[in-house]
């Protein structure tokens, strides 16, 4: 036994030792750009990048070159403009408080930065500006705060197109959703955070993102899913010395442990998170970690150790969520809007203030200029009033020779245009009187075609009767009704051939109201407005009864009657 706990010895110094020598090249090589910095620009520059660096590994360095920046910010002898890093040092200084817990200073700090970046009209800046707000009312847990400045943090992303810093937003909403219990939409951005990171090549995002979804697992009761996931993470942020992040999955990890009830496994996790919340001034994440293990004993039935954690939790919880610090928050919410708004009633003064200068200005160049144009307009005038005289004058003769040539020609033109007229009016009457005969030529012939319908009746009859082979009726008697037909027919070509010049202005009048009507409905018209039947027009038509009622109801169609409409009297109404 004491053997092999020698070896363990032995093992865990040799690997300590060969951890303590290597070293994060990233990490030196921004130290080394603030050695070599030669300007407070370069130098402040560089501190900020180291500053970005370290702020998921150890912030408490951060702090340090925070101080550090600011110094130099601070030191009369700067000579350039300032405010691009002095906004950066505030948001750095955001995170290191949120970390720690100080919400309200986060928020303040998060505040001042956003005024400097929307005065540079600095998008990206102001992007990770939103993204930082969002995540303290996360915390805080005003999750429907946090999901509306995410948003304002992707529109801006989207327009630059940085697929890591919109994976990181969809993340945080993911996270926020989750605290609500909204597990549908949890899943459907953390999804869409991961096609990001997947697109931008972001690893740590790919393995932060999967210790995320294994709190989502740890929901669905998953339990080892979800250590698998913490597992991998944990390994990752250890080979990447990520103590903040590191802290993190150690309570995570005991959470997960704590539902498989393993619970010596989930103290000794806890445990390692309250020894780095603690060197980190991670306030928010003690309290909870204090929580876990108070869960985790009152799970072992062991009740003192859980009440004494349970106390512990409720002294640090206080100190970070209570109250007064809510209040607070709100307080540096409604500053910030007063001060933004007077800074566009300040910005709104001066503007109107240089526009009421400027019309001032303005007017009073105006009154010159109207001052030379009233002496150039009179000069103008008086010259242009004397030629003008002297033009009209020239003119009022030339017009007035020029209407005495065309009174001269109006009167002869009314002579040849009265003579025209007469001749119009000589043709007109004539044209009236061709009419009239015609129309009483077509009525005359429309009785006789009537008569000649019937003696075909009568014709039938006949044939009838002397195929029954009865004495009553002759064949010459029948041969002489066929010539009387013979004469019929042409009375009917006549008819046929005067029926458009009849009834011209008629058919004008139909088909400007129908024109979809075809040369047949045209006819059939003409024969209903004579109070035709259908037999009478199926004679002139050369037709049967039949195909006349067959027109009949597509000419209906066309026309569009209703049912209870009368053709006839339609058509004899227009």
């Amino acid at each position: 036994m004491t053997l092999h706990r020698y070896f363990f010895i032995i093992i865990t110094f040799s690997t300590c030792i060969s951890f303590a020598q290597e070293k994060d090249t990233t990490l030196v090589a921004l130290q080394q750009e603030v050695a070599k910095a030669t300007t407070d620009s370069l130098k402040v520059h560089a501190l900020l990048q180291l500053g970005v660096y370290q702020l998921r590994r150890d912030f408490n360095e951060v702090a340090s070159y925070m101080d550090e920046v600011t110094s130099i910010l601070n030191a009369p002898k700067v000579s350039y403009d300032i405010r691009q890093h002095r906004a950066e040092v505030f948001q750095q200084l955001g995170i290191i408080n949120r970390k720690r817990g100080n919400y309200s200073k986060a928020l303040q700090y998060y505040l001042d930065a956003q005024t400097i970046f929307l005065a540079l009209n600095d998008s990206l800046n102001l992007s990770s500006n939103y993204h930082n707000i969002a995540t303290v009312f996360r915390y805080q847990k005003e999750y429907r705060k946090s999901v509306e400045n995410f948003i304002k943090a992707i529109e801006i992303n989207e327009q630059l197109d940085i697929p890591k810093k919109i994976g990181d937003n969809y993340e945080g909403i993911g996270l926020s959703y989750q605290r609500l219990g909204l597990i549908d939409s949890t899943s459907y951005y953390y999804s869409k955070a991961n096609k990001k990171f997947e697109q931008a090549g972001y690893i740590e995002g790919i393995y932060r993102l999967k210790s995320t979804k294994a709190i989502l697992l740890r929901k669905q009761k998953k339990y080892s899913q979800a250590l698998s996931l913490q597992l991998e993470y944990l390994d990752y942020c250890k080979k990447n010395t990520k103590k903040a992040s590191i802290g993190n999955i150690h309570f995570n990890i005991a959470g997960t442990y704590n539902n498989l009830e393993q619970f010596s496994k989930a103290l000794s996790h806890v445990d390692s998170c309250i020894q780095i919340v603690k060197e980190e001034q991670m306030g928010q994440l003690l309290a909870a970690a204090y929580k876990r293990k108070s869960r985790s004993y009152y799970m072992m039935k062991e009740f003192e150790p859980a009440l004494d954690y349970y106390r512990k939790y409720a002294k640090a919880n206080d100190s970070v969520f209570n109250l007064a610090k809510a209040k607070e928050l709100r307080q540096i919410e409604l500053q910030y809007e007063f001060s933004q708004q007077q800074l566009k009633d300040s910005i709104q003064f001066v503007q109107e203030k240089k526009v009421i200068l400027a019309q001032a200005e303005t007017q009073s160049v105006k009154k010159k200029l109207y001052l030379v144009l009233l002496i150039i307009t009179l000069v103008v005038s008086s010259i242009i009033g004397y030629y003008g005289i002297r033009y009209f004058k020239t003119r009022w003769k030339k017009a007035r020779l020029a209407q005495e040539e065309l009174d001269q020609l109006l009167t002869l033109s009314t002579q040849k245009n009265e003579q025209r007229m007469k001749q119009v009016r000589a043709e007109i009457e004539v044209l009236e009187n061709e009419i009239k005969s015609k129309k009483e030529e077509i009525t005359t012939l429309m009785t006789k075609s009537i008569q000649h319908l019937q003696s075909k009746e009568k014709l039938v009859g006949d044939l009838k009767k002397i195929a029954s082979n009865t004495n009553e009726v002759s064949l010459q008697s029948i041969i002489a009704d066929l010539k009387s037909e013979v004469l019929e027919d042409s009375k009917i070509t006549i008819i046929k051939n005067n029926l458009e010049e009849i009834n011209y202005e008629f058919f004008e009048r139909l088909s400007a109201k129908h024109p979809n009507l075809t040369k047949t409905d045209l006819e059939i018209c003409s024969y209903l407005r004579m109070s035709l039947g259908r037999k009478e027009i199926a004679r002139l038509r050369f037709t049967s009864t039949e195909a006349v009622k067959k027109s009949r109801s597509r000419l209906r169609k066309r026309i569009q009657l209703q049912e209870h409409e009368n053709l006839e009297d339609y058509i004899k109404s227009i």
